[in-house]
């Protein structure tokens, strides 16, 4: 079973109207097993987690009522709420960094941060935290919590220098010399299935070329940084 294609399920549930409504479905799945909510949306478990990539979060947007599909808004649109599962072990340390949202590579150099797909995405986080260690079978991986997160307008400023020194790079045609290393908040790092899927970019010279496809994530460092600021109210030891 590949997740390529949107996962589809029997089970249907209407958007949440409020915050509190939200909640309880997260309460809902809180401690459950990826098994225990498959079950529930009537849906097959991937043999492994290579063929399963992008599983859990679809689970979810199906078991909560995301309603955004493939449009460039927040999952929640009505809440303008996005969601993110964030895989972590054991000791709640992330493990790995948070995809956010393609990143545009022909000229955006007059686009404003504000207006941004980023910024659209990263403005209201609901994050899920998931245990996936690396040795835990897929169905006994299980939902830990959930977090509402706001960029602070510290956070926010840094994001958007981010933001801007990428594009920056993008516009000028040096899009393949960006590595994981640039950014303090926000990284771009390829996003593609494989290297045969192909995009238009902006070359050295001004004119077009073809590359792979990139994308804005969230560092683990960052993620770890949210977590350690929430831990003792939601993960009481």
């Amino acid at each position: 079973m590949s997740f390529k294609n949107k996962l589809v399920s029997p089970y249907s549930v209407d958007a949440p109207q409020s915050l509190d409504e939200l909640k309880e479905r997260l309460e809902s799945i809180t401690g459950k097993t990826l098994l225990e909510l498959a079950d529930k949306a009537l849906v097959q478990l991937p043999r492994n987690t290579t063929s399963g990539k992008g599983f859990t979060g679809e689970l979810l947007e199906i078991l909560l009522g995301a309603s955004a599909g493939n449009l460039p808004v927040p999952d929640f649109p009505q809440l303008r709420l996005e969601l993110k599962t964030l895989p972590v072990d054991k000791n709640l340390k992330p493990l790995e960094s948070t995809f956010i949202c393609h990143a545009p590579l022909i000229n955006k150099r007059r686009q404003r941060f504000e207006d941004s797909a980023l910024f659209c995405k990263i403005s209201s986080i609901l994050f899920i935290f998931v245990l996936a260690s690396r040795d835990l079978p897929f169905a006994e991986r299980k939902i830990m919590g959930f977090h509402f997160f706001k960029p602070s307008a510290e956070e926010l400023s840094l994001i958007k220098e981010d933001w801007e020194e990428l594009m920056e790079m993008v516009s000028l045609g040096q899009v393949q010399q960006i590595t994981a290393r640039y950014g303090t908040v926000i990284q771009m790092r390829p996003k593609a299935a494989d290297g045969s899927q192909l995009t238009d970019c902006i070359g050295p010279d001004g004119t077009m070329i073809k590359t792979r496809p990139r994308g804005f994530y969230m560092r683990r460092a960052f993620t770890q940084k949210i977590i350690e600021k929430i831990k003792a109210a939601h993960f009481p030891s």
